[in-house]
């Protein structure tokens, strides 16, 4: 009976982990990994999935981020540089 019982919970449980991975890798990686890089993370969460994840996520490390993305990158730099903190 105790056995049983086990069983059962270790397939609920084996159950929610093999769901939350796959809910991970199919919208949580794209989707964040598109908004780092300043992406549109819809297109790149369809994109994940009719490329598999895998290539999905080696297109985009290899792509990197977006020219928008550089440029706001650039201009941050350049406004932290122009106004150096002040020490009292």
């Amino acid at each position: 009976m105790i056995l049983s019982q086990l069983t059962c919970m270790e397939q609920i449980f084996g159950s929610i982990l093999g769901i939350t991975i796959i809910i991970f890798i199919l919208f949580i990686l794209p989707i964040s990994m598109a908004k780092k890089r300043g992406r549109n993370p819809v297109g790149w969460t369809i994109l994940f999935w009719i490329l598999t994840p895998f290539w999905g996520a080696i297109l985009l490390l290899i792509l990197g981020d977006s020219k928008k993305k550089i440029k706001q990158d650039i201009l941050d730099e350049i406004n932290n540089n122009q106004h150096p903190p002040t020490y009292e």
